[in-house]
């Protein structure tokens, strides 16, 4: 009743912003006051699973995301959030029922008949960007859609930041996530703040940020090894002798390096310097393009023009191409192509992109942001002759996936979430279905987003299979996704740390998610959030 009457109050006070300039500052006056109150107001939490008994999932069809084979008429016994026998179902030959059902065993077990259903692994996204409101706006879409776990490529320069999630909120709620106390997915790896030379350090914050030193480079290292990050972000405006600073810092605090290629470090050097990853699908269109060698000569100073993408398409060196793809598959170095960062460009005038019905799950704050990134897109689409490069960078980012797929380069699905028109959950779903245009079997796409960030992460002993002894995060799917991928889209149920969702539970999701989007007091949370954080200030300042 609080929040309602307060949200009440905040449209009655914005109507007052059309009267005098005295009403008007009354009015903005009466707001900040509204404004501290939403803030200090707790924000509930998204809803839980339907059962936290252990399960037994009987008569499904296990999908083999390793082999591509189907292993029909499965149980599946899962307790203590891991899988703990697997055998052939004793009910198959009486039960030819396709309806799911549950009933409540003896022992307490939840019992599922799944109808043959299909079962497979959770969905990774290994390219998002987790916010202190997450936990409204993006652990319920994530688990709704069956992403069941993210790499987070965002992290703090200070803990605690009052927008950016940090390491310690990232453990924590994975920590209440096992305990069956939240439902969020789970988050492997934990990132720094991305390092961008310096001029993103806000002036109070320690000298060490601006990364001006050798000892710089190993204060940093020691800072983030102490908040339990495991990887360091590095961005685009780092200087080649600052990547080699952080490169022998890491390396002795047994961290890696994980992020943009930055703009002076060769393609080469990143790969010796066995960048864990590297992401974004431009990788490969400036690499590949002979013109590219004048552009490096000088630092990154602002975006490219129509005419300059222009340059780069023509100039494509295919011998070349496949000469880094080769090298890159050699490497250690992964990539994650998040194409959906290239889609804004090519759609950015298409009505129906700019008005997705999943809109209803972005706060107002943010699909302003969004609208305007779209529409600053679409004034530098076009060239001279009027054709849209950005669309001609997708297409050929496509077709690179294919090649780099082909030489054995190995691939993470990424979202960047969330990113102008990248939605929580449904947007790995949109990222997947790029990869299959592209020309990449159903097994391999499925692959990208399970097996591979399995390996990738270290954890193909825990997780990334429907395997006994690993996790239990699992989803069941209506038909077969080997045939058809979009049925992942529309999970029937969601088992998150041997916890179960059925399909009320995830629309239940879903519907929370969609309330907070439209909350008044969420989004001046958000924007409050936003203002009190240095990090942001300065990023916008910068």
């Amino acid at each position: 009743m609080m929040i309602y009457q307060m949200e009440l109050l905040m449209y009655r006070l914005f109507s007052l912003l059309k009267q005098s300039t005295l009403t008007l500052l009354v009015a903005l006056l009466m707001c900040f006051v509204v404004l501290v109150g939403c803030v200090n107001w707790p924000l509930p939490d998204a809803p839980g699973p339907a059962s936290t008994a252990p399960l037994l999932l009987d008569n499904v069809s296990i999908v083999d995301v390793e082999t591509g084979q189907i292993h029909p008429h499965q149980a599946v016994w899962i307790e203590h959030g891991r899988i703990s026998k697997i055998a052939a179902s004793d009910l198959v030959a009486m039960d030819k029922s396709t309806t799911m059902r549950t009933e409540v065993m003896a022992d307490g077990r939840l019992k599922v008949h799944a109808g043959g259903r299909f079962l497979m692994p959770g969905l990774s996204d290994m390219h998002t960007h987790s916010l202190q409101l997450s936990p409204q706006l993006h652990h319920p879409l994530w688990i709704a859609a069956g992403v069941t776990a993210v790499r987070d490529l965002s992290g703090c320069m200070l803990e605690p930041d009052s927008f950016q999630a940090c390491t310690a909120d990232r453990k924590g709620w994975q920590q209440e996530q096992q305990a069956g106390q939240r439902t969020s997915p789970n988050y492997w790896l934990h990132s720094s703040y991305q390092l961008n030379g310096g001029p993103e350090v806000p002036a109070s914050y320690p000298a060490f940020f601006k990364l001006q030193s050798v000892a710089d480079a190993k204060a940093l290292v020691a800072h983030y090894q102490a908040q339990g990050t495991d990887f360091i972000k590095v961005y685009e405006k780092l200087s080649l002798q600052q990547y080699q600073w952080l490169v022998a810092a890491a390396d002795e605090a047994d961290l890696t390096l994980a992020g943009h290629q930055p703009w002076l470090v060769s393609f080469t050097q990143m790969l010796e310097a066995s960048q864990r990853s590297v992401e974004h699908g431009r990788v490969f269109i400036f690499e590949c393009a002979d013109a590219i060698k004048t552009y490096k000569q000088q630092p990154l100073s602002r975006s490219f023009q129509p005419e300059q993408w222009r340059e780069l398409l023509q100039s494509q060196n295919p011998e070349l191409c496949q000469q880094l793809m080769q090298q890159m598959a050699l490497s250690n170095t992964w990539w994650s192509p998040t194409l959906l960062t290239l889609q804004l460009g090519a759609k950015a005038g298409d009505p129906r992109f700019r008005q997705d019905e999943r809109l209803k799950f972005v706060p107002y704050l943010l699909q302003l942001l969004w609208l305007g990134d779209a529409d600053s897109m679409l004034e530098a689409a076009y060239d001279t002759n009027g054709l849209n490069v950005h669309a001609e960078l997708l297409q050929l980012a496509q077709r690179q996936l294919k090649q780099a797929q082909q030489a054995g380069v190995k691939i993470l699905a990424g979202t960047d979430t969330p990113d102008s028109f990248v939605f929580a959950g449904s947007g790995l779903h949109d990222e997947l279905a790029l990869y299959q245009q592209a020309g990449l079997t159903p097994l391999e796409v499925i692959q990208t987003a399970t097996l591979n960030p399995a390996v990738f992460t270290g954890m193909a002993a825990e997780t990334g299979s429907v395997a006994v002894g690993k996790t239990a995060d699992l989803l069941l799917l209506n038909q077969n996704p080997l045939q058809r991928l979009a049925t992942m889209r529309q999970p029937e149920a969601v088992v998150l740390a041997g916890f179960w969702y059925p399909k009320a539970s995830l629309q239940q999701l879903e519907a929370f998610a969609e309330d907070q989007a439209n909350s008044i007091q969420l989004n001046l949370r958000l924007l409050w959030n936003a203002l009190m954080s240095a990090p942001v200030r300065q990023q916008f300042a910068d």
